[in-house]
C-alpha cells in the first residue's frame, strides 16, 4: 500500500511525460505570518526588531511518513537617520520532505519602507533565491519490476529517464501598506499587502520535459482592534492564487495581555475547501511561541483520520531601540517615534 501511495505521488507531482507540465504548488503554512518572507517579504517593513524564527510542520504522517517541512527566517532592520524610513534585510531557508521527494531552498530579500504621511507607511521588497528538488529514485517501484509473481529491483522499470535532482533560481517581490497610529490616537491598526513568487516560472522538472513552476500571488489584509485594557482582536484575510488554484482563508486572533511584556494568543483560521486551524501562542517582549492543529474540512472524508497536521513556531527578538543620549527628553522623543513608526499591525502567527 505504501508503494501505491508513493507511485501516485510521483506521477501526480511530476508527470513523467516529456510534454507534461509540472503543476506542483508551494508549501502552505497554517501560521503563515510566522514565515513572513514566504507570504510577503515586505512584511519586514512593519517589523522593528532583529528577529530569528524557526517553523516545523508535519502532515499526513500516516501515509508513507507524510510531509515534513522545516524553515528558518532571519530579519535585520536598518533604521535610517531621518527616522522616517528604514531598510530591512531578510534571509529564509526551507527543507520540505514528501515521501521520496525533497525540496530545499534559500532566499534573500531586501525591503525599503517609509512613512509617507503621518501613520501611513509603504514598504517595497525584492527577493531572489535558489532551490533544488530531488527524488530518491531507488525507493520507487513499478509494475514492470514484478515478473512471474515476484519482484526484483534489478528488473527494468521501462519508465522515462528520471533525474535525481533539478535546481533553479527564483524571483519574487512584496508590497505592503500599513497604518499604525499611537494607541492614544486610534484604537485600530491596519495593513494591506500583495506579493508575487516564482516570477521567472523556473523549470523544476526531473525529466527532460518542461516543468514550469507556476507564479504564485498572495494577498493579505487585516486590522488590529485595541481593547481598553486586557484584550485586542485581530481579524485578517489572505488569498493565495497559484496556477488558477485559489486558496481563500479568514482568521481571527485574540490577544490577552497578562502584563506589558506577556500576551496569550488564541486564534483560528478557516481555509475554504481545505482545513480549519486552531492556533495557540504566547508572545513575550523577547520571544514568541505558537502551536497550530489543522482539522480537515474538505471532501476527503475517508482519510480524515490520516491527514492531521501539527505546526510549531518559535521566534526570538532583539530590540533595536536607539542608543541612550545625554538629554532624557530627546531619548523619550526618539523612543516614542520609533515605537509609533515600527510597531507591527500584523499577526505574529
Amino acid at each position: 500500500m505504501k508503494n501505491i501511495y508513493l507511485t501516485i505521488l510521483t506521477f501526480t507531482l511530476l508527470g513523467l511525460s516529456n510534454n507534461q507540465t509540472v503543476v506542483a504548488q508551494d508549501v502552505r503554512f497554517a501560521q503563515s505570518y510566522a514565515n513572513p518572507l514566504r507570504i510577503n517579504p515586505a512584511i519586514m517593513g512593519a517589523n522593528r526588531d532583529i528577529k530569528f524564527g524557526i517553523n516545523y510542520r508535519t502532515q499526513w504522517s500516516a501515509i508513507e511518513k507524510g510531509y515534513k517541512t522545516a524553515s528558518f527566517t532571519a530579519m535585520y532592520p536598518i533604521i535610517l537617520k531621518d527616522q522616517n524610513g528604514k531598510v530591512d534585510i531578510g534571509v529564509t531557508a526551507m527543507n520540505d520532505k514528501a515521501g521520496a521527494f525533497n525540496t530545499t531552498d534559500f532566499a534573500v530579500a531586501i525591503d525599503y519602507s517609509k512613512e509617507i504621511s503621518p501613520n501611513n507607511n509603504l514598504c517595497l521588497s525584492l527577493m531572489g533565491g535558489y532551490a533544488q528538488k530531488s527524488i530518491d529514485v531507488g525507493s520507487q517501484t513499478f509494475d514492470s519490476q514484478y515478473l512471474l509473481g515476484g519482484f526484483s529491483a534489478n528488473n527494468p522499470s521501462n519508465e522515462s529517464t528520471l533525474n535525481s535532482s533539478a535546481s533553479h533560481a527564483d524571483l519574487g517581490f512584496g508590497f505592503l501598506w500599513f497604518f499604525n497610529p499611537n494607541k492614544k490616537e486610534s484604537k485600530i491598526n491596519a495593513f494591506l499587502g500583495i506579493a508575487g513568487f516564482h516570477l521567472n516560472q523556473p523549470n523544476q522538472s526531473l525529466t527532460d520535459g518542461d516543468g514550469k513552476l507556476p507564479m504564485r500571488f498572495s494577498y493579505q489584509a487585516g486590522i488590529k482592534v485595541f481593547g481598553n485594557n486586557k484584550v485586542d482582536l485581530s481579524p485578517s484575510v489572505r488569498v493565495n492564487n497559484q496556477n488558477g488554484n485559489l486558496e481563500p482563508a479568514a482568521g481571527l486572533y485574540m490577544h490577552y495581555h497578562f502584563n506589558a511584556d506577556v500576551d496569550f494568543v488564541l486564534g483560528a483560521w478557516y481555509r475554504v475547501h481545505d482545513a480549519n486551524a486552531i492556533v495557540v501562542g504566547f508572545e513575550h517582549a523577547n520571544f514568541a511561541f505558537g502551536y497550530s492543529y489543522d482539522m480537515l474540512n474538505s471532501g476527503l472524508n475517508d482519510v480524515k483520520n490520516t491527514v492531521k497536521a501539527h505546526e510549531l513556531t518559535l521566534s526570538i527578538k532583539f530590540s533595536k531601540e536607539p542608543k541612550a543620549k545625554a538629554n532624557p527628553d530627546e531619548i523619550e522623543r526618539e523612543l516614542l517615534k520609533n515605537a509609533k513608526l515600527y510597531s507591527s499591525p500584523l499577526p505574529a502567527f
